[in-house]
């Protein structure tokens, strides 16, 4: 795979030289002035657009670190969780809260169905104790994309802490972390942020944070009573190294997301995922994921009858450069994943439907082509 390849995947998302370029300046000492103002830039950044006033932390992992920082910080051992499972985030929750030695309750839905809040009223009632309850904002193996709402009034009315995964949601979708009553947001810098891979974010709200004064962490690394210490030094810093390289990164995306305000960048989102369904129907492929929980973040297609995805996969890299995902958990076999977020635009759609139109002409499944450009140009004409 050479350098020019176009990632239109889930994360790490496409990039572009200015983004990548800020990454490679001069290295700052984590513990000086010239290195603080860094630090309190990404964090006063992240907290508009998390809509959050609360506590934000910059940890050094993918995700799924932030995960494990949650659930670490949040809960004592035996204590009861339910975890929302919407596809193999969802289960990854249940795993790591197992792994701490927690009451781990699944709440499990077909893959390709979101969650609904009467179902997790039920599990309430049923399970009086649950202390927290876990939600994947956006699924990136469903591309299920669950409203975080209705379910955020009900736990706070109900006194349960809320945490969410909003790895590849936020930044990507529209969010409100305090007015949804969030307790606890996970992200990270390589998807919605436009950064490369290094950057975890844990945001708590002040339940929250009164929670984690009372647990004992269960781990060193991640115990983010150092990360609140060292925030509040003269000079604020990290307890431990950070990842300066990405942080610069980090900055330059967070500067270009606020000037072009988030909103103007979720609608950018949703008309590019509208393009690419357009094409998907024209072309006579099934979307996987129900209608009323697709996500804008990235289309989970369902790979036509007789052509296993990864050929798909594989024919559009090894002949045109461009990277499409496929199939996680359950459905490796049965469907492939195209993302519409990163920095591309109307011109990365098309040419990826156009590169789609000729693999799976290659693969044998179409014999004209044109309809899937087609649909997606009439698509962005009528979005303007």
């Amino acid at each position: 795979m050479n350098q020019d390849v176009l990632l239109m995947t889930p994360g790490p998302v496409n990039l572009d030289s200015e983004i990548l370029l800020a990454g490679a300046q001069p290295l700052r000492h984590h513990r000086t002035n010239d290195f603080a103002p860094l630090y309190a830039d990404c964090v006063a950044r992240l907290k508009r657009l998390f809509k959050t006033k609360h506590h934000l932390f910059l940890t050094h992992s993918s995700g799924t670190g932030g995960m494990e920082t949650a659930i670490a910080n949040l809960f004592h051992p035996g204590e009861k969780v339910l975890t929302v499972e919407t596809g193999a985030f969802g289960e990854r929750f249940t795993q790591i809260a197992k792994a701490f030695r927690l009451e781990a309750v699944p709440l499990k839905y077909p893959w390709g169905h979101g969650a609904k809040v009467e179902d997790i009223e039920r599990m309430l009632k049923q399970h009086p104790d649950i202390k927290g309850v876990t939600v994947t904002f956006n699924e990136t193996s469903t591309g299920v994309h669950n409203k975080l709402e209705p379910i955020g009034k009900l736990l706070h009315d109900r006194g349960v802490l809320f945490i969410t995964d909003g790895v590849s949601g936020i930044g990507a979708l529209p969010f409100d972390m305090d007015g949804w009553h969030v307790d606890c947001a996970i992200s990270a810098s390589q998807k919605g942020f436009l950064a490369p891979p290094g950057v975890g974010m844990v945001a708590l709200s002040e339940r929250a944070w009164a929670k984690v004064q009372k647990v004992e962490c269960h781990g060193f690394y991640y115990d983010l009573k150092h990360y609140k210490k060292n925030q509040d030094l003269a000079i604020p810093s990290f307890p431990w190294t950070p990842a300066i390289s990405v942080m610069f990164s980090l900055a330059a995306a967070l500067e270009r997301i606020e000037k072009k305000g988030i909103d103007r960048v979720c609608a950018h989102y949703a008309k590019l995922a509208d393009g690419l369904r357009a094409a998907l129907g024209a072309l006579g492929l099934e979307i996987f994921t129900q209608p009323d929980v697709r996500s804008n973040v990235l289309t989970v297609i369902n790979a036509p009858a007789g052509i296993h995805p990864s050929k798909i996969v594989r024919e559009i890299r090894d002949s045109y450069g461009v990277l499409i995902a496929g199939g996680q958990g359950e459905i490796t076999d049965k469907v492939f994943r195209i993302t519409t977020i990163g920095t591309i635009g109307e011109k990365e759609v098309i040419a990826t439907v156009g590169l789609l139109e000729l693999a799976l002409q290659k693969l044998g499944y179409l014999k004209e082509l044109g309809k899937g450009v087609t649909a997606t140009l009439q698509s962005f004409a009528k979005a303007g």
